[in-house]
């Protein structure tokens, strides 16, 4: 049922997208007929003077058939049900009072070129749903589903999760799923952002629209089309585009006294002047295009390039709030540490070497699927020494793992759990430690213990100094664990505070105190227990990659990048953007007044200002271009 929704919505869409570019070339036809009709009209006029009236006609009927249309959409918005007062209200009474005058070339002209200017705008809004509808268009390709050995094409919406697919080099990736089988290198920047192809290889996550380059692999679908992250990348794109930021609906709402502002301005230079062409170029040239474009061309150009850099942006109001943020808090575990344990030191006693403890602890470690095991069977790969695998293995939930054969036993886990193993009053020289810590018995004695550390991720070091640098003026680190622990992390990142055994609602209680100090707080957190805080914050930045999807839904920005110096870029992004705006209002709101000035002292006519008025929308387009070359 959910497809037959999703493929509606989809054919609804293109319908739009196709009906958008019929009526632009109706437009421009209309508009090329009533241009050869007032080119005839001057023509006849010219070569035929003593038939003023027939060219008239011509002259005329051009006029109106550009016209009808500027006053059939004039008239929808006044007598709506919420009236707006729009750019075809000014125009239509501009064409009125020149046809009045009897002055049929400027009453087609006027439009002509207005046609013109809203072909570049539409063109460039369509460009974008279009843009929208490419992302979809990758991610809805067919896939090779494996049935019974065989390998049939089927379309990738078709997919159902526990499905077996195949992907060839070249090719797209069909859905989200692990890989079961074979290795090869995969293009995830559509995904991540991140421009270096990424090793695959058995058991590891694959996305829907990325690219497999060069080997073929066997992929276990994990969820449907409609869950993929690429899916939800274009879903989220598309209710940014639709959101409305602060500074637009504060544009809205200066616009609705716009209009009368400029009919007053238009009036008062028919009376001063007692020139009703005057009048008519104040009218033409104060249309608001490039006002009204200024902010939601630098937004969607923010949001695509914001993509680009595997940040995904729910509300374009969170890209202006972004620049007002002075407060970054992190969570830990996970956020600013890789979030997996790795072998710190391994610490031998009573005459063990080093090589024989940890070659006894991976006996036990071999085959569990306790984070200690994965660090110290990771360990064991990387200092190259053999994994032996017991013939009999037994993990006791929360307190270690026992190995055996018919003549050794061996144990990886809490102190006190194998003293209690192995009946006797084992004793260590080793001091306490506030490390994460497994100890070693052969069975009959301790033979040492194994240190362990989240560590930190390599890029959040010169991640924080940056943000300072941004403006930012206070980072905290918030966590669950021990505050030892927690010091040691953050003296290391040089964080301004660290706040230790933080409960949910310990975060969210934090958040909401250093609100109340009046502060613009950013938390960025990945895990079930950071999802209170993220809802709280003024922006809640989730880290998706290996992230929970809880966390994920009560954000405001979704960063699919593993590595957190796009944070950096988050706030660069947000800075370029306001700036870009700014200059974009002024633009806009300069060219009005100044073209309005020069028309109601009569040195611009209402044909010139209908080629200047369109001036400021192109300029304001292009500059916020700028934002799709960002680097």
């Amino acid at each position: 049922m959910n497809t037959e929704l999703k493929l509606t919505k989809d054919e609804a869409e293109k319908k739009h997208r196709v009906g958008l570019n019929k009526l632009l070339r109706i437009r421009l036809a209309n508009s090329v007929f009533a241009g050869v009709l007032t080119v005839t009209g001057l023509s006849s006029r010219y070569f035929f003077p003593e038939q003023v009236q027939f060219s008239e006609l011509i002259l005329a009927i051009g006029a109106l058939s550009v016209a009808l249309p500027v006053f059939y959409e004039g008239a929808k918005g006044l007598f709506s049900r919420q009236p707006k007062f729009m750019t075809e209200q000014l125009v239509s009474l501009a064409i009125l009072a020149s046809m009045l005058q009897g002055d049929f070339i400027t009453a087609a002209i006027i439009p002509i070129i207005m046609v013109a200017g809203h072909l570049l705008e539409e063109k460039g809004i369509i460009g974008v749903g279009e843009a929208i509808a490419a992302m979809k268009k990758l991610h809805n390709t067919k896939a090779r589903l494996v049935d019974d050995g065989r390998e049939i094409f089927v379309e990738a919406e078709d997919l159902k999760v526990g499905d077996l697919i195949a992907c060839y080099p070249g090719e797209t990736i069909a859905a989200d799923g692990t890989v079961t089988d074979g290795e090869t290198f995969v293009n995830q920047a559509p995904i991540t952002g991140e421009s270096v192809p990424v090793d695959v290889y058995g058991g590891v996550n694959v996305f829907a629209g990325t690219i497999n380059i060069s080997g073929k692999i066997f992929i276990k679908v994990t969820k449907l089309p409609s869950d993929t992250v690429f899916s939800k990348i274009a879903a989220l794109l598309e209710e940014a585009e639709n959101s409305k930021a602060p500074i637009i609906k504060v544009i809205e709402q200066y616009l609705d006294l716009y209009f009368p502002f400029v009919i007053m301005i238009a009036a008062i230079t028919l009376f001063m002047s007692g020139d009703v062409e005057r009048a008519v170029a104040v009218m033409v040239i104060s249309c608001p295009c490039a006002l009204v474009l200024a902010s939601p061309t630098a937004m969607i150009a923010a949001l695509v390039r914001a993509s680009k850099y595997g940040i995904m942006i729910k509300n374009t109001a969170f890209l202006e709030v972004l620049s007002d943020v002075d407060t970054v808090i992190f969570d830990k575990t996970g956020t600013v540490t890789l979030g997996c344990l790795e072998v710190e030191k391994v610490e031998p006693e009573n005459g063990v070497e080093e090589e024989k403890l940890a070659e006894i602890a991976g006996i036990c470690a071999c085959g569990s699927i306790h984070p200690v095991s994965a660090a110290i069977v990771s360990y064991l790969h990387e200092k190259k020494i053999k994994l032996q695998v017991s013939k009999y293995q037994k993990e006791y939930h929360g307190q270690g793992v026992e190995a055996f054969s018919e003549s050794s036993k061996s144990y990886l886990g809490k102190l006190s759990w194998i003293r209690d193993k192995i009946g006797v009053d084992a004793e260590t020289t080793l001091g306490e430690t506030d490390k994460i810590t497994s100890w070693v018995s052969d069975g009959r004695r301790i033979l040492g213990r194994i240190l362990f550390s989240d560590r930190p991720r390599p890029e959040m070091k010169e991640t924080i100094f940056k943000i300072k640098e941004k403006g930012v003026n206070e980072i905290i680190l918030l966590t669950g664990d021990k505050k030892e622990i927690a010091d040691i992390v953050g003296e290391f990142l040089n964080v301004d505070k660290t706040v230790a055994e933080c409960l949910p609602q310990d975060k969210l209680n934090f958040v909401n105190s250093k609100k109340l100090e009046g502060r613009k707080v950013m938390f960025v957190g990945d895990g079930i227990n950071d999802a209170l805080a993220l809802k709280a914050g003024d922006v809640g930045v989730a880290v998706a990659r290996g992230g929970s999807d809880i966390a994920v839904q009560n954000s405001d920005i979704t960063l699919n990048s593993e590595n957190l110096e796009s944070i950096v870029k988050m706030f660069e992004l947000s800075e370029i953007t306001k700036s870009i705006i700014t200059q974009n209002i002024f633009i806009g709101a300069g060219f009005s007044f100044i073209l309005m000035a020069l028309a109601s002292m009569g040195i611009i006519s209402p044909v010139m200002g209908a080629v200047a008025h369109n001036l400021g929308p192109v300029f304001v387009v292009l500059n916020s271009a700028r934002l799709l070359k960002m680097k």
